[in-house]
C-alpha cells in the first residue's frame, strides 16, 4: 500500500490550463457542486478534525462492508487515529489491517519477517493496539509489506525451499500473535523489478499464495492479498494488462480476499486520484475472472495538490525563489493530504466552499486555490511568491460512490487507504448505505411444552415471518440442546405452510432447551426462536401382581422406569385418608430400569389406592405411576 506522499502507483502525465484545456484531464464533466454538497463541504471546512463519535445508527444493523489499512504511526497510544476510527466504526468493519510488518532481506538469501523497522517500540504498541481492536470485536489481519529490495522476493519465491520457509514464518507470525490472518502487500514486483521479470515471477507467486493460503486455512486463519490493478490507465483489462504479474484469476481461488488498489491514477500528472470510469473497469473485469464475493475494491481517503502549469512553466506570481531551492520546491512539488486534513488545509488557504467543484464523471472533488510562500532572498529581504494550485480528492461523497459498487456488483466490500486518515463525515454516509444492504430479519416465534413425560410426543409449533409477513415454503429445523451442554443438535426438519407456520411432534430425550432455526437466503438473515426449556419427567409404570391380598399379606408390584437409570430410587406408596401419601416400600431399579417391590398390606380390610414414585435423577424429574387399587380381605 503506497504511503500517502511517496507517489508509488499508476500515474499519467498532464497539464491543467483552465479553461480551454480542462478536457485534457480525461474530459471530466465538471460543474459547480450542488447546494447540498456546498453545505456539506462548508460544514467540513468549519468543523474541527476530531475522531468520529461512536456509531449510534437508527434502523437495522449495517452490513459490514469496510476493510482497510491502519498506518503503523496511527496505532499507538500517543497517536491512535487508526485504532480510534476502527473501533468507533466496528459495526461496518469486516477486518482491519494494521501496517506493522515487513519482509526484509536475510543474510545468506531469502527473506525474514520483522516488525517494520520504522515502528519504534513496535511490540508494545502492537500489544496495546490488539487489546483495543479485540475489545471492539474486530478481526485483525495485519499487512506485511515487501521491504526486501529489488528482485529479492522474486528469487525467494523461485526457490521452493526458501518459499516454504517464508510460508512457515508467516503462519508462525499469525498463530503466535493470535491474529486472524495476514494481508500480503508485495508491491516490489510491480514497481521495482520491472515488467521483463513478470513472466518468470508469476507462476512462483501463484504457487506461493496457494501454499500460504492452504497453510493458514489449516490453522483456521485467513489470507488477503493486496494487488495493483489488472487494468491499464486506458481501462484495458486482461491477463496481460495492468500489473498482470499478480495473476488475479490464478490466486483468487486460494485467497479469502483480493484487495485491488484502485487509486493513484494521477501522481506526477494532474487529475483525479481514482477516476470512476477506470475504477468501474477494474471491478467489471475482476468479477469476470474471480468470485465477486472475495473482492474488496481499494478506496483512497486522501487528495493530491499540484501547481498548475502554462506550457512547461509553473504558474507562479510575485517575487519567486530560484528553481532547485527548498522554497521553490515547496511551491511546485506535488503534495498529498489526508481527507482528515483537507478541510483545514483548504480553510487555511482561504478557499471559498462555493468554489469547490465536483466531477460527475470522475466522482471526485477538486478546487483551484492560491498557495503563498514567504521566503528570504540573498539580500535578506522577505519576498512572497504565489503558486496557482489545484487539488483533487476522494472525500466523503466520493467514498460513498465507490462503496455503492459493493451492492451493484456483489463485492465483499471496500478497502480504505487509510483508516484513520479519512474525513469523519464519510461514516454517516457509508453507514446509511450499508444499512440499505443489510438483509431483512427472519423472525421466529415458537410455542413449546414446559414439561413432558419421557417417551411421550409433545407438540412444538413455530411461526416464521420477515418484516411482519409470513414466510411460506421455508425450510426450518427443530434443534435441541441438552441441559448442561452448549451444542445445538438438529432433531427434525420441516417446511413452513402458506401462513408461515410449521408444527412438530417430538419426544424429548431429556431435560433441555429447544429452538427452531431458519437458514438465511438471498437478502434475508438466518433466524432462530428464543430457546424454551422442556423439563422431562421419568416414565413410571407399576403393575400389581395380585388384585386381592389378605390382611397383613404381601403386596407385590412390578415397576419399570424409563429411561433406565441404574440405581434410581423408587417407592411404593399408599394413599391415606385425606389424600396424602405414605411410603410402603423403597427400592432401586436395576440397569434395565426394573425392580420388584413387596410391601405389607394394611391390617384392616378394604379397598386401597397405591402408586409408585420414581425419585428425580440426572436430567429427569421425579414422577409417579398411574394409581392402582388393591382389595384387602380377611383371608
Amino acid at each position: 500500500m503506497p504511503v500517502v506522499g511517496v507517489g508509488v502507483g499508476v500515474s499519467q502525465n498532464g497539464s491543467d490550463l483552465p479553461p480551454a484545456e480542462r478536457s485534457l484531464v480525461h474530459r471530466a464533466a465538471r460543474r459547480p457542486v450542488t447546494a447540498a454538497l456546498v453545505l456539506a463541504t462548508l460544514v467540513a471546512l468549519l468543523a474541527s478534525v476530531v475522531a468520529a463519535a461512536p456509531a449510534e445508527a437508527d434502523g437495522p444493523a449495517p452490513k459490514p462492508i469496510v476493510a482497510g489499512w491502519l498506518p503503523y504511526w496511527m496505532t499507538t497510544p500517543g497517536s491512535p487515529a487508526g485504532i480510534t476510527s476502527a473501533v468507533q466504526n466496528a459495526d461496518l468493519m469486516t477486518e482491519v489491517s494494521p501496517f506493522w510488518y515487513s519482509a526484509t532481506a536475510k543474510s545468506g538469501g531469502g527473506v525474514q519477517v520483522k516488525v517494520n523497522p520504522s515502528f519504534s517500540n513496535g511490540q508494545a504498541n502492537i500489544a496495546w493496539a490488539m487489546g483495543q481492536l479485540r475489545a471492539a470485536g474486530l478481526k485483525v489481519v495485519p499487512a506485511i509489506a515487501d521491504g526486501s529490495g529489488k528482485g529479492r522476493m522474486a528469487s525467494t519465491l523461485a526457490n521452493p525451499g526458501l518459499r516454504s520457509q517464508h510460508v512457515a514464518d508467516l503462519v508462525s507470525l499469525v498463530t503466535s500473535n493470535g491474529f486472524d490472518g495476514i494481508d500480503l502487500d508485495y508491491e516490489v514486483f510491480a514497481f521495482s523489478d520491472g515488467s521483463s521479470s513478470w513472466a518468470a515471477t508469476q507462476p512462483n507467486w501463484t504457487a506461493f499464495v496457494t501454499e500460504l493460503a492452504n497453510a493458514l486455512h489449516a490453522q483456521g486463519k485467513m489470507l488477503t492479498v493486496t494487488i495493483p490493478p489488472p487494468c491499464s490507465t486506458g481501462s484495458v483489462c486482461g491477463p496481460r494488462s495492468g500489473y498482470w504479474v499478480y495473476n488475479i484469476a490464478g490466486i483468487a481461488p486460494a485467497a479469502d480476499r483480493i484487495r485491488i488498489m484502485a487509486y493513484d491514477y494521477h501522481v506526477n500528472g494532474i487529475g483525479p486520484i481514482a477516476p470512476m470510469p477506470w475504477v468501474r473497469s477494474i471491478v467489471q473485469y475482476s468479477v469476470s475472472v474471480m468470485d465477486a464475493a472475495k473482492l474488496q475494491i481499494g478506496v483512497p481517503t486522501y487528495g493530491r495538490a499540484w501547481t498548475r502549469k502554462s506550457g512547461s512553466s509553473y504558474r507562479l506570481t510575485g517575487t519567486c525563489p530560484a528553481p532547485g531551492t527548498s522554497a521553490y520546491r515547496s511551491l511546485t512539488a506535488m503534495a498529498s493530504v489526508t481527507d482528515a486534513n483537507i478541510p483545514s488545509t483548504l480553510a487555511a488557504a482561504g478557499v471559498d466552499p462555493a468554489t469547490v467543484q465536483w466531477s460527475d464523471s470522475d466522482q471526485e472533488s477538486w478546487v483551484y486555490y492560491d498557495k503563498k510562500v514567504a521566503w528570504t532572498d540573498g539580500s535578506g529581504a522577505r519576498q512572497t511568491c504565489t503558486a496557482k494550485r489545484v487539488m483533487w480528492w476522494v472525500g466523503p461523497q466520493a467514498v460513498l460512490a465507490r462503496a455503492q459498487l459493493v451492492g451493484e456488483f456483489g463485492l465483499a466490500g471496500i478497502a480504505q487507504w487509510t483508516i484513520g486518515g479519512e474525513d469523519p463525515a464519510q461514516w454517516p454516509l457509508v453507514r446509511a448505505y450499508a444499512q440499505s444492504l443489510a438483509p431483512a430479519s427472519t423472525d421466529v416465534a415458537v410455542v413449546g411444552t414446559p414439561t413432558a413425560v419421557f417417551g411421550t410426543p409433545v407438540p412444538v409449533t413455530a411461526t416464521v415471518t420477515s418484516g411482519g409477513a409470513p414466510l411460506a415454503g421455508v425450510p426450518v429445523t427443530l434443534q435441541f440442546r441438552r441441559q448442561g451442554t452448549k451444542k445445538w443438535v438438529d432433531v427434525q426438519p420441516g417446511t413452513t405452510a402458506a401462513d408461515g407456520t410449521v408444527a412438530f411432534q417430538v419426544a424429548p430425550p431429556a431435560t433441555g432447551a429447544w429452538q427452531v432455526f431458519v437458514p438465511g437466503a438471498d437478502a434475508r438473515t438466518e433466524g432462530a426462536s428464543a430457546p424454551f426449556t422442556t423439563q422431562v419427567l421419568s416414565a413410571v409404570t407399576a403393575t400389581p401382581l395380585q388384585a386381592k391380598v389378605a390382611r397383613g399379606g404381601a403386596i407385590a408390584v412390578k415397576v419399570r422406569v424409563q429411561p433406565a437409570l441404574a440405581r434410581q430410587k423408587v417407592a411404593l406408596q399408599i394413599q391415606r385418608p385425606g389424600g396424602t401419601w405414605k411410603n410402603v416400600k423403597d427400592g432401586v431399579v436395576n440397569a434395565k430400569g426394573r425392580v420388584r417391590l413387596v410391601g405389607k398390606a394394611p391390617a384392616a380390610k378394604g379397598r386401597y389406592t397405591y402408586r409408585v414414585v420414581a425419585v428425580g435423577k440426572g436430567d429427569f424429574l421425579a414422577n409417579a405411576s398411574a394409581t392402582f387399587a388393591v382389595k384387602v380381605t380377611k383371608k
